[in-house]
C-alpha cells in the first residue's frame, strides 16, 4: 500500500533516534534505496533506479580521480575490509575536506530523490553496526537548505567555482589581471587540482584554450604529488617550470589554499623567466580565498 510523501522523511527520522542505528529500507514502483544510519548519523545511501548514480562516478565525473583509481581502491577494500572513502583520503588520492564536501552533496542528492517519492513505503531495521569512518552526517547537513559551514583557512579544502563568493572573485580577477601584466604572459588561470576545474582565467586565443590547460595541468600537479609522497619527500613544491620551443609554462601552488594553483604561459621572446616567476610569487600572496 502506498503512503504519504513524507513517509521515507519520517522513517529515516526514526532510525536517527535510535540508539542501536540501522537500515532504512525504501521501495517505489520505479525506485528503492537503502539508507545507513550509524551512531544517529547518516553513514551511505544506496539508490536503484533510473537516474542512480553512485558515488565511484560522481568522484570520477569530479576529475578527482580516474576509473582506475576506483577500481585499485575497491579491490583494496574487499581484500582488507577498508572504508571506501577512508582508504581514498589514506592513499592520498582526495583531501578529507574535499571528499566531504562531495559526499556530503551526493548523499543529499540522493535523500531529496527519496524523500520526492510520492508513493513510496519506507521501513527501518534496527542493527547496529560498525563503521569504520568518521565521514558521517547530521540531517540537516545533507538537507537542500542547509548552508555550508565556514571553513577556516587552515583546512585547505578545494573550493568549487559555486562557492566563491563575489569579493572573492573579484580578488581573483585582480590578481590574474596583475599576472597579465607580466612580460611575454598570454594566458593565465587559478585552477583546483582536484577537479581540473579553474576558478578564474584570462588571456588565451582559439589556438590556446585556457580551460584545457588548466585540466591538463592538474593531472602533471597530481602526477609530481604522488611522486613526492612515493618517495617521501615531505615538502611543499615552490613552483614548476615546463619550457617549449616558443613558450615557458609556470604552475605555481598555493601555499594557503591546498589544491589550487596559479598557471601562466608566457612567450619566451619577450619573457624574462626570473622576474616572471618573481612576480608569479606576488601574485599568489595577492590572492585571498
Amino acid at each position: 500500500m502506498s503512503q504519504p510523501r513524507q513517509v521515507v522523511r519520517a522513517v529515516l527520522n526514526e532510525a536517527l533516534e535510535s540508539k542501536l542505528g540501522g537500515e532504512v529500507v525504501v521501495k517505489s514502483a520505479t525506485v528503492s534505496g537503502r539508507i545507513f544510519v550509524v551512531e544517529r548519523k547518516v553513514a551511505w545511501t544506496v539508490l536503484t533506479g533510473p537516474g542512480a548514480r553512485s558515488f565511484s562516478t560522481a568522484l570520477i565525473d569530479a576529475r578527482l580521480v580516474s576509473r582506475e583509481d576506483v577500481e585499485q581502491v575497491m579491490a583494496e577494500c574487499r581484500k582488507s575490509g577498508g572504508n571506501f572513502c577512508e582508504t581514498l583520503v589514506a592513499w592520498g588520492l582526495v583531501p578529507r575536506d574535499t571528499l566531504r564536501d562531495l559526499l556530503c552533496r551526493h548523499l543529499g542528492a540522493q535523500l531529496e530523490a527519496l524523500f520526492g517519492l510520492t508513493e513510496a513505503q519506507a521501513l527501518f531495521v534496527p542493527q547496529p553496526r560498525s563503521y569504520s569512518s568518521q565521514l558521517t552526517f547530521e540531517l540537516a547537513e545533507l538537507s537542500a537548505d542547509a548552508v555550508p559551514p565556514a571553513i577556516s583557512q587552515s583546512q585547505s579544502p578545494s573550493i568549487p567555482p559555486v562557492l566563491l563568493e563575489r569579493e572573492v572573485m573579484a580578488n581573483v580577477k585582480q590578481a590574474l589581471e596583475e599576472a597579465m601584466k607580466i612580460d611575454g604572459a598570454f594566458a593565465v588561470c587559478l585552477a583546483d587540482a582536484n577537479s581540473g576545474m579553474a576558478l578564474g582565467s584570462l588571456g588565451g586565443s582559439s589556438t590556446f584554450n585556457v580551460e584545457a590547460a588548466a585540466a591538463g595541468n592538474t593531472e602533471v600537479m597530481r602526477a609530481k604529488m604522488k611522486t613526492m609522497k612515493a618517495l617521501g619527500i615531505k615538502d611543499r613544491i615552490e613552483d614548476m617550470l615546463i619550457t617549449l620551443g616558443e613558450q615557458y609554462h609556470i604552475i605555481r601552488p598555493l601555499a594557503a589554499r591546498e589544491g589550487l594553483f596559479l598557471y601562466i604561459a608566457l612567450n619566451r621572446s619577450n619573457a624574462n623567466l626570473a622576474m616572471a616567476r618573481f612576480r608569479m610569487a606576488d601574485v599568489e600572496k595577492a590572492i585571498q580565498l
